[in-house]
């Protein structure tokens, strides 16, 4: 085994154990960030949105510049994020045997999602695709706190163990729930890159409220929230709880159907909505968003990108975006209520919409389908009159 050694200031005699020990982790990867570059090979408008302040000796300040130009190598990087000490010694198996892994997959898969087709590439590579967004939603210095604050430890080594067992919480909600992915071509901005991309909203939950105050994001189990990952300049994914798309008009902030993590579920690749052009408005919404969700960083390929703010029509939390934003079109997803798989050996599994095992002649369960499909009805509808009947080919390829 390889071993290194240098000096650190607030670690004496280190060993560090491995070949090319890395000490500069990036949260945000920069084969991630050069998604959101018109020239890969550029530079991004880099935007601290605290800077720090510089003491001068008569007891005034100065803050440090705030808006920089860096390549992806100097952006959205801590040293030693992920390094695990043990003592005297440490290694970089986080940043090399986990997110290593985890981030060669991605960057081919978001690739293959920012033009989503159904196929056997998208069976293959849904959990994969899955894995990499939990991964990226934990991995940033935000997603640490927040593995502090859940362990009730201010301890970084702990909250990096956390990490590895926690890594794959959200995917059994997100799988349950309705998947679009949005394109702005023709919008003259674009989509940004924050210090904590994979972003929760809910426009029940104001940016100050309780439930959502750093270093919490408002919860996946809320029936309102949805989950904005962009993918690259022109895409974002959005998912939606599949209730909230049932039923628009329910309290966004009550608890989904059965939620859980870590459980069995089933997902329909021929089910991800594709196509929809947004306007500048609607992607100024979503970057005011993930601004207001960083932690502290973002950036942009353009500066005037950096301050969607100064273009919105509202910066009112529950009004942004207009009246159906970020919902998926419900004229696309069915009202199917259970899913069934038979194997080989001729043994089957199955369970409902939400999770559970046949409930079908519980009393509760009919009850809540019964509003559901009710209220499913009426958002059709209300679709129909804001933007026409769906057409022939979208009606064949949904349904």
């Amino acid at each position: 085994m390889a071993v290194a050694r240098l000096s650190c200031p607030h670690r004496h005699r280190l060993t560090f154990y491995g070949m090319n020990f890395t000490t500069r982790n990036h949260y945000v990867p920069q084969w991630y960030q050069r998604r959101f570059m018109h020239d890969p090979k550029g530079k991004l408008f880099y935007l601290d949105l605290e800077p720090d302040k510089i003491a001068h000796p008569d007891g005034s300040f100065h803050h440090r510049k705030a808006l920089r130009r860096l390549g992806p190598k100097e952006c959205f990087k801590d040293d030693h994020l992920y390094t695990l000490f043990f003592g005297e010694h440490a290694t970089d198996i986080i940043e090399k045997n986990f997110f290593g892994p985890i981030d060669n997959i991605g960057s081919d898969l978001l690739d293959f999602f920012s033009d989503y087709s159904p196929s056997d590439k998208a069976v293959e590579g849904f959990q994969n695709f899955l894995r990499y967004v939990d991964a990226q939603k934990i991995r940033t210095p935000k997603g640490i706190d927040f593995l502090k604050k859940a362990g009730l430890t201010s301890d970084h080594q702990q909250a990096l163990g956390l990490m590895q067992r926690l890594w794959q919480a959200h995917c059994t909600i997100w799988t349950e729930g309705v998947w679009e992915i949005l394109s702005c071509d023709n919008s003259p901005t674009k989509f940004i890159v924050t210090d904590h991309p994979v972003a929760t909203y809910n426009k029940g939950l104001f940016p100050g409220a309780k439930a959502c105050t750093y270093p919490l994001d408002t919860p996946v189990s809320f029936l309102g929230t949805h989950t904005i990952f962009p993918l690259n300049l022109n895409r974002c994914m959005v998912i939606t709880n599949l209730g909230y798309v049932r039923n628009p008009g329910i309290n966004p902030l009550k608890e989904r159907e059965n939620p859980r993590y870590f459980a069995n579920t089933m997902f329909d690749i021929r089910t991800v909505q594709t196509g929809r052009q947004i306007d500048e408005d609607y992607v100024l919404a979503i970057k005011y968003i993930l601004k207001n969700r960083a932690r502290r960083y973002i950036a942009a390929d353009q500066e005037s990108w950096l301050y969607p703010e100064r273009k919105l029509k509202t910066r009112h939390w529950s009004k942004l975006g207009g009246k159906v934003f970020l919902m998926p079109d419900p004229r696309k997803v069915s009202f199917s209520t259970q899913v069934l798989v038979g194997y080989n050996d001729g043994s089957a599994w199955g369970q409902d919409e939400y999770g559970r095992q046949s409930k079908d002649d519980d009393p509760k369960v009919k009850e809540l389908r019964d509003k559901e499909w009710a209220a499913h009805q009426k958002a059709k509808r209300a679709w129909d009159s804001m933007f026409g009947p769906l057409d022939k080919e979208d009606w064949i390829k949904y349904m």
